[in-house]
């Protein structure tokens, strides 16, 4: 699918050149954005019919069109496992590309190109889409991912540091901890989401998602909630997770992934709109 350049521009000075991976159309990752946009209309032929074609005698009446066919219970029911089955063999590719562990960021950025489009019936053959998804992305998402996991390391070896020495320094260092914690709170959500809708240099996108998740806390708390809520409660009831892990390698990493597709896909439809609103007024 062809993709199209345009350039963005937040409130705080940064500079964005997004690409739709799956609408082929101009869009925009952050609000206050300029957009140019550039489209190419292909030459339609529009045929005049003859009069004589269209000309009707008073016998014949014009048909009406026939009602949709309502789906039974029954096909509903089955399209709600297929949706299923298609989650199944999903979090099977996830979970099997995440296993060296820097590839995780790319398993999560294929993951979400693939429930993007199961939200708009756009889909392909799961498997060739995931692979064709995490093929493209590898180098940029595993950057993005090898930051984050940095990042992580750095809290914990704080964090340890905290709990074996009782000093002012300690007590400083926690609160700093509380300041980093924040920042990965809204940074970290939206990082493969955007990488799965948009192409972007790795700086841009990770600053795209920090802005976007600063700027459009509703999205931004949905997300947080969803991927901490099982974290919180396996800290609270670790027993749980004697219970429940078998079903994170079946369906749950898929399934929380298209949960967030859900209202990610009208969120960006709710920026690319605005953008291109913005650039007509222009």
């Amino acid at each position: 699918m062809s993709k199209k350049n345009k350039s963005l521009k937040d409130k705080a000075n940064i500079n964005v050149n997004d690409n739709s991976k799956e609408s082929g159309k101009t869009v925009s990752a952050s609000d206050n954005i300029d957009t140019k946009k550039s489209e190419k209309k292909s030459d339609e032929k529009v045929e005049k019919p003859d009069s004589s074609s269209v000309a009707m005698t008073s016998d014949k009446k014009e048909e009406s069109p026939e009602p949709p066919v309502k789906m039974s219970r029954a096909q509903k029911v089955l399209s709600k496992f297929d949706i299923f089955g298609d989650l199944f063999f999903l979090n099977v590719f996830f979970f099997v590309t995440s296993l060296p562990i820097i590839t995780i960021g790319a398993s999560f950025t294929a993951m979400y190109t693939v429930t993007n489009k199961m939200i708009r019936n756009e889909e392909g053959p799961i498997k060739d889409e995931y692979f064709k998804a995490f093929k493209s992305n590898f180098k940029q998402a595993t950057a993005i991912w090898m930051v984050d996991l940095l990042f992580i390391i750095f809290v914990v070896f704080q964090y340890s540091y905290y709990l074996t020495n009782e000093n002012q320094f300690s007590k400083m260092l926690f609160i700093f901890m509380g300041f980093e914690f924040i920042l990965m709170a809204f940074a970290f959500p939206l990082q493969f989401p955007l990488l799965a809708r948009y192409d972007n240099t790795t700086v841009r996108t990770m600053l795209n998602a920090l802005v976007l998740s600063m700027t459009h806390l509703g999205v931004w708390f949905r997300m947080f909630f969803i991927w901490m809520f099982p974290v919180a409660l396996y800290y609270l009831r670790p027993n749980y997770l004697f219970y429940t892990w078998y079903l994170w390698g079946m369906i749950l990493c898929a399934l929380f992934t298209y949960v967030c597709s859900m209202f990610l896909v009208r969120f960006y439809e709710k920026l690319e709109n605005r953008e291109v609103e913005t650039g007509s007024e222009e």
